[in-house]
């Protein structure tokens, strides 16, 4: 049988990616923030759908709860589409809190911490309106910027107060950030303490977002998990960690 390399199909995930951003960005050049945007969330929407399981659709718009509270306008929304939605046009989309599994926040760049923080806050105060349900029921909330030029030094600095930034509980929290090609957040959930680790994954950032997705989305068997990490350990590479020195969130666990 021959020898699998993991690690380099999800390179090769990082790479297209990259590719993709790159061709399109030579052909329309310094187009407005907006429009940049825009297709970037494409190239990110399409390469996602290529592995989502059939019963998830992936779209962009509003998710209103039960108690008619409507979320900002979100980049990214993966729903059960085994449910009805409340509207559908081409991608845009309303749909009910109920059957969100994943938001995602595109960015172009995120040049500084205030941009950080501020879409760190946004994120989180749409899913503390993607109703509260089940403690351990998770929702994954992600952003996902394509460059960053923050050093792990200034990132452990601004994020000191990551864990009081909102109220929302701790499964609705933003869980996963990738910051360009090299840079990945990960808030690690599964146990006590409760923490936010940073990583330097050269040219894995983008594929490990996207695997964090798919396990979110899968009900996988433990032994199959190995497939979805890039890499065996991700200890190696880990920069900094902000532990939750509260106990507010003891009752998750």
């Amino acid at each position: 049988m021959p020898e699998q390399n993991i690690q380099k199909f999800y390179e090769s995930i990082n790479k297209e990616l990259i590719a993709i951003k790159d061709r399109i960005s030579s052909l329309i050049g310094n187009a407005s923030p907006g429009e940049n945007s825009g297709y970037r969330e494409a190239i990110l929407k399409n390469i996602i759908s290529r592995f989502l399981p059939k019963r998830y659709s992936i779209g962009t718009g509003f998710v209103i709860n039960k108690r008619k509270e409507i979320t900002k306008q979100i980049d990214i929304i993966i729903y059960d589409n085994s449910s009805p939605v409340l509207f559908s046009e081409g991608d845009f989309v309303i749909v009910l809190a109920s059957t969100v599994k994943a938001i995602i926040e595109v960015k172009s760049n995120i040049e500084n911490t205030t941009k950080l923080i501020e879409s760190i806050k946004t994120s989180e105060e749409n899913a503390k309106k993607i109703e509260a349900v089940a403690l351990h029921d998770r929702l994954f909330n992600g952003i996902f910027s394509y460059e960053c030029v923050l050093s792990n030094e200034i990132l452990e600095s601004s994020l000191k107060d990551y864990f009081e930034f909102t109220e929302c509980s701790i499964f609705r929290k933003v869980s996963n950030i990738s910051l360009g090609n090299n840079k990945f957040l990960h808030l690690w959930w599964d146990h006590k303490p409760f923490s936010l680790k940073g990583y330097e994954l050269p040219e894995l950032s983008f594929a490990y977002f996207i695997a964090n997705l798919l396990i979110s989305l899968n009900e996988y068997s433990p032994e199959s998990k190995s497939l979805f990490s890039p890499l065996n350990s991700k200890t190696p590479y880990e920069k900094f960690e902000i532990p939750c020195t509260s106990n507010k969130w003891d009752r998750y666990i």
